[in-house]
């Protein structure tokens, strides 16, 4: 037989449930209108009057004594007599359920949190009902469902007020070219800053830009970090000769027009910062800091295709990935010990690195690196070696060799 804890197991399961309609109330409420979630029946072993009669007394007496037909709130039984051959007339319970929301809400302790959700859902309807009207139909609906615990939550006072501030100040003002800081609102800056998944489902579907593309913001610029390989070449700025510098990617762009390439020939870009920071001396080049995925934002700089250019990464699926699609963009690029001949020396040093999301194939890889990516990928308890366990000795016989 079911037991009070059981009852409320199952009521909880169909919280997710109540609170979608609960929620479709307040979004479109003529839509839910005829969907009734009351009485809520609990389905569940409610006992036979078969049953030993001395068991299941015992079993009864919580379950009736915490009902409402005791307590007067909670959960319903319904009783039924039936006459059985040896346990005589017996009262069984034919239905559990729960006649109304309130009881129900009390019964799990959610009363507070629907509560919140409805005054919530209230606000954001007298805020941006214009905006709403102007989208998609059933937007609201949609957006309210796929954000039930946001709408539940406790947040601060005013949380959805500025909420709505935000979203109507970035409707109004889709390119202001603005820091977040310098948004005119009576928010603090962090506040878009850790709302801004929020704030944009609120404005838009789209998944593909940041949050700061989406809406016209300016966002933090991407900065290029590089170094002189050469003993005697050094970076000059007017008076002052550097060992390297950084630029925003904006203006690394223009580097060529500067005069500071000028007896530059090869390009090594290195993914680790230490490995940048510790490469060897190499006559007429430049050493950039890849950075992991973020070389691909390096697409703008076309000049490179104009030089020797080398990608050193780590010897793992996912550095594999990042050449196969820097050599997308500049397809003259040529790997540096990513070859099976450095794995299997430093092969020692292999470690359980992560894998490519869809266990997919990285496409712009020549027949030696595709095999040696199949050869990690074969083995992924030893699938990564990261480049910093490749010894300087090493690099500076590759350099040497060609």
């Amino acid at each position: 037989m079911i037991t009070v804890a059981g009852i409320k197991e199952k009521a909880e399961n169909q919280y997710r449930v109540y609170l979608k309609q609960a929620a479709a109330q307040v979004t479109s409420p003529e839509d839910a209108a005829g969907q009734p979630f009351f009485p809520l029946v609990i389905r569940c072993n409610t006992g036979s009057a078969a049953d030993n009669i001395t068991t299941r007394a015992a079993e009864l007496a919580p379950i009736y004594d915490n009902s409402k037909n005791k307590t007067g709130s909670g959960y319903t039984l319904e009783l039924v007599a039936q006459n059985t051959r040896h346990n005589a007339a017996q009262t069984v319970i034919k239905r559990i359920y729960f006649e109304s929301e309130k009881e129900y809400l009390l019964f799990i302790g959610k009363t507070a949190e629907v509560k919140r959700m409805r005054d919530v859902l209230a606000v954001l309807k007298e805020a941006l009902s214009p905006y709403f009207e102007s989208r998609e139909p059933a937007f609201f609906s949609r957006w309210a469902e796929n954000h039930l615990s946001e709408l539940t939550v406790k947040h601060e006072t005013s949380f959805w007020e500025h909420i709505c501030l935000c979203v109507h100040w970035l409707h109004d003002n889709p390119q202001s070219n603005l820091y977040i800081r310098e948004i005119p609102l009576p928010v603090h800056t962090k506040f878009i800053e850790n709302n801004r998944a929020l704030i944009h489902s609120l404005l838009s579907s789209s998944t593909g830009l940041s949050f700061e593309e989406e809406h016209g913001l300016r966002s933090s610029p991407v900065l290029v970090r590089f170094r002189m390989l050469s003993k005697e070449q050094r970076i000059r700025v007017g008076d002052l000769s550097v060992s390297e510098l950084c630029l925003p990617l904006a203006d690394f762009v223009h580097l060529p027009d500067t005069g500071f390439l000028a007896a530059v020939k090869k390009i090594l870009i290195v993914e680790n910062e230490l490995v940048y920071l510790t490469f060897p001396h190499v006559e007429n080049a430049l050493c950039i800091w890849g950075h992991g995925y973020t070389v691909t934002q390096l697409a703008s700089c076309m000049w490179l295709a104009g030089y020797g250019l080398y990608y050193f990464g780590d010897l793992d699926e996912h550095g594999f990935d990042i050449l196969s699609k820097f050599r997308a963009l500049f397809p003259a690029v040529k790997s540096f010990c990513m070859d099976d001949e450095t794995l299997n020396l430093y092969g020692e040093f292999r470690v359980k690195g992560k894998e490519l999301a869809g266990n997919s194939v990285p496409e712009q890889l020549t027949e030696a690196e595709h095999a040696v990516f199949m050869k990690l990928r074969s083995d992924p308890e030893r699938n990564r070696l990261e480049q910093e366990r490749i010894s300087l000795a090493y690099i500076e016989q590759a350099l040497a060799a060609g």
